[in-house]
C-alpha cells in the first residue's frame, strides 16, 4: 500500500485527465465552479479509503491495531459501497455532473488498485 504522496498525485493527474477528456464539460457558466469540484473529487477519493491511516500517522491516539479494523472496513465496505454510489449519481441522480462523478469513481477503483499492487515503504512514499 502506497503512502500519501502516490495518492495525492494520481489525484491530481487523475483531476488533469479529466479536466482534458472533458474539455467541452467545462466550458461555459460556472467553469471554475466544476473545475474546483473535479478537483476536490479527484484528491479526496484518491485518499479516502485511507482515512483511518491518515488518523493514525498525524496523531498516534489509537495503536495501529486499534485501528487496522477500520481502515479493512473502509477499504472492503464502504469502498464499493462509495463506489455504487457515485454510479448511481452519474447516471441516476445528478446526471449534469456525470463526468466529476465518474472521475471519482475512476479514482476510488485505482486507489484499490495501487493498494494491491505498490509496496508501502513509508507513510509518505
Amino acid at each position: 500500500m502506497p503512502g500519501l504522496i502516490p495518492h495525492l498525485i494520481t489525484g491530481f493527474v487523475l483531476y488533469l485527465i479529466g479536466r482534458v477528456s472533458f474539455r467541452t464539460y467545462f466550458k461555459g457558466d460556472q467553469k471554475h465552479q466544476k473545475e474546483i469540484l473535479l478537483a476536490v473529487v479527484c484528491l479526496t477519493f484518491s485518499i479516502l479509503p485511507d482515512f483511518f491511516l491518515g488518523i493514525y500517522y498525524t496523531t498516534h491516539l489509537e495503536p495501529f491495531n486499534v485501528l487496522l479494523p477500520y481502515q479493512v472496513f473502509t477499504h472492503f465496505i464502504l469502498t464499493p459501497i462509495a463506489v455504487g454510489v457515485l454510479f448511481l449519481l452519474s447516471f441516476l441522480f445528478d446526471t449534469k455532473r456525470r463526468p466529476i462523478w465518474f472521475m471519482g469513481t475512476v479514482a476510488l477503483v485505482l486507489h484499490v488498485i495501487m493498494d494491491l499492487l505498490i509496496i508501502e515503504t513509508n507513510y509518505l512514499i
